[in-house]
């Protein structure tokens, strides 16, 4: 499903009102969605993709495919950087890893010591991408899951990070775009609905949105003008934030009227 489309159901559940698709390709420059009339919208939409282009790739290709089974003593998580070459790994790993156990090897970290013990392994992993590989249970069912490094931290269960990042978010030079559409459209609300994709925002602020949003985030966002309201979810996530002017609330971003 398209992320406008997405965003549609979602507004149009949570609002109980009807969510247009504003933006038909007939003009250049156009807002996606509204409520209201085009000549005179209540509210304009803008839809905005919070994504990391390269770790998103990685991911799809890779972790995102869900673990190998290979036949190996034991299982193993091997760490990518998002410039690895997946394809190559998944032909090369089950003989690289084999000869790994059959030498005792259980944790190889691709870094300075593993470099000066075993220049060969080293060049080996690191033109593939790869910056650790651990067996973490022998004997195993030969399992190997693919990771990606520097995703990951504290859990931010409080939203305390979420304010300043939309505001710094929506300030970017390359969000201008989506500010001059809802400047341009005339609508006395004008909301933007971040849709953060996997690596797209901070690990304190996607471990929140991938949470259960049991806590609101204290402080209101510094929104840039024109912007009066924003929406926020995880591609991931069940639940998504948003701020009409007043206060957070809670919506639910999955479920019957939405993925139907």
């Amino acid at each position: 499903m398209a992320g406008e489309e997405r965003a549609r159901r979602i507004l149009e559940k949570e609002l109980e009102q009807k969510v247009t698709l504003h933006d038909d390709g007939s003009m250049p420059g156009m807002y996606d969605l509204r409520i209201g009339p085009a000549d005179k919208p209540r509210m304009a939409i803008e839809c905005v993709g919070a994504v990391d282009a390269s770790l998103t790739e990685a991911w799809n290709v890779g972790p995102g495919r869900g673990p190998l089974e290979l036949a190996l003593t034991g299982d193993w998580i091997i760490t990518l950087t998002p410039s690895a070459r997946v394809k190559a790994i998944k032909r090369h790993i089950q003989p690289l890893l084999r000869w790994l156990e059959s030498r005792g090897f259980r944790d190889v970290r691709v870094d300075h010591e593993l470099k000066w013990r075993d220049a060969a392994l080293f060049v080996e992993l690191k033109s593939l991408g790869v910056t650790r590989v651990s067996c973490y249970r022998l004997p195993g069912t030969g399992t190997v899951h693919l990771g990606m490094e520097g995703i990951g931290g504290a859990v931010d269960s409080l939203g305390v990070a979420v304010p300043g990042l939309v505001g710094e978010f929506l300030r970017d030079s390359a969000r201008r775009d989506v500010l001059r559409k809802l400047q341009r459209s005339g609508a006395a609300d004008r909301h933007a609905f971040v849709l953060v994709g996997f690596a797209g925002a901070p690990w304190s602020v996607e471990s929140y949105l991938t949470g259960d949003l049991d806590q609101l985030p204290v402080e209101g966002p510094d929104l840039p003008p024109p912007a009066t309201g924003v929406w926020m979810v995880s591609v991931f996530g069940q639940r998504g934030l948003r701020w009409g002017g007043r206060a957070w609330r809670i919506f639910e971003a999955r479920g019957e009227g939405i993925d139907d």
